[in-house]
């Protein structure tokens, strides 16, 4: 089968023949119909997420349908549409045991430790897929897995209420994702911050009440001269600056999320001012089960509109340039998704 493969850091993925692997036990085989391409692999492509060991085939936001299942397989049945969770758990750990799958310290992922979903076939757990609603597109179920995932874990870990303000730093495929959560889970106003004004425009497709760049914001004074007291902000970006940017906008009381990855030291605020204005900074990492199958029921339901976070579509041969280090393909706002057309198995051929 086709699948596209990083070889080494800081170069080019390549499109590989590679052999087609057999469900095994508690395993079920993914025909890939479509797959993001998330940030997070161009920080690996880029070298600033090591992974384990190389070669690997990248991808890990993945829908497709189920091709063979291994033995012992109840849940899922051949020919069944799924969504993968990326996420390995051992479902053992203490939390594991707590619902923390996210946490879990034995987990390992798919596209990152395994391989992943750019490519016609990938092998996942059997709790690992998970079944999409019949009117939801296999482009959509995709990015539920991580785009919509994602920001729905840190949204329902911060504690938003109805009505409460909040600010969006950073109008990629997760901060989209984010304000379309917020305005269906009821929200206040949504302010966003991006540096290009195209994402700006995206985001307030999507719902934002506000959409500004952090100079504008600055100029419009701090936080307690916003339109609302931000409660509630989530930065996905990361870097120091988008942090230091979201606790002075964020309220008294307020709670700052960071989703954003980055191997940058954070420099904060003076300890006196996080102690007297008993701010709260918490980070969030990836989701849960329970999370994509909401996502996916949102969807289902028209809560949230997926098309507006898809920037643009291409095929696997272009997925090349698109995680080339050199920035060879144009970056589009939100999401990029890879459609697939794999192979039938009874015509894929194992390379000599």
């Amino acid at each position: 089968m086709r699948a596209l493969r990083l070889h080494r850091v800081e170069a080019a993925p390549s499109i590989d023949s590679v052999e087609l692997p057999t469900a095994s036990d508690g395993q079920v085989l993914v025909r890939v119909r479509a797959a993001g391409i998330c940030g997070s692999d161009r920080h690996i492509v880029a070298g600033h997420n090591p992974l384990p060991e190389y070669p690997r085939t990248l991808g890990h936001e993945v829908a497709g349908d189920v091709a063979a299942v291994g033995a012992g397989v109840a849940s899922i049945g051949v020919g069944q549409r799924v969504a993968v969770n990326f996420l390995v758990s051992c479902r053992s750990c203490e939390y594991c045991s707590e619902g923390r799958a996210s946490l879990c310290t034995n987990r390992v992922g798919i596209g990152v430790a395994r391989d992943g979903g750019l490519a016609e076939y990938v092998l996942v757990p059997e709790n690992n897929a998970i079944p999409i609603p019949d009117n939801v597109p296999y482009d959509h179920a995709a990015i539920a897995t991580d785009a919509f995932a994602s920001p729905l874990h840190a949204i329902r870990r911060s504690g938003v209420r109805a009505g409460d303000a909040c600010l969006v730093v950073g109008a990629g495929g997760l901060g989209l994702s984010a304000v379309q959560l917020l305005v269906a889970l009821g929200a206040g106003s949504v302010t966003v911050v991006d540096t290009e004004p195209l994402a700006l425009e995206a985001a307030l497709r999507a719902g934002a009440t506000t959409a500004t760049t952090a100079e504008e914001l600055k100029a419009r004074g701090t936080r307690d001269r916003l339109e609302d007291r931000v409660r509630h902000s989530f930065d996905f970006v990361g870097s120091p600056e988008t942090v230091l940017l979201a606790l002075d906008a964020t309220g008294r009381g307020g709670r700052v999320n960071v989703v954003g990855l980055s191997d940058r030291t954070l420099q904060l605020v003076r300890g006196e001012v996080l102690v007297r204005e008993e701010k709260t900074i918490a980070g969030s990492y990836s989701f849960d089960a329970a999370e994509i199958r909401e996502a996916l029921d949102l969807m289902a339901r028209g809560l949230v509109q997926p098309e507006l976070v898809i920037g643009g579509r291409i095929d696997l041969d272009q997925a090349v340039d698109a995680l080339h280090p050199d920035g060879r393909h144009d970056r589009s706002t939100g999401r990029t998704v890879v459609r697939l057309d794999p192979a039938p198995l009874e015509k894929e051929t194992v390379p000599a």
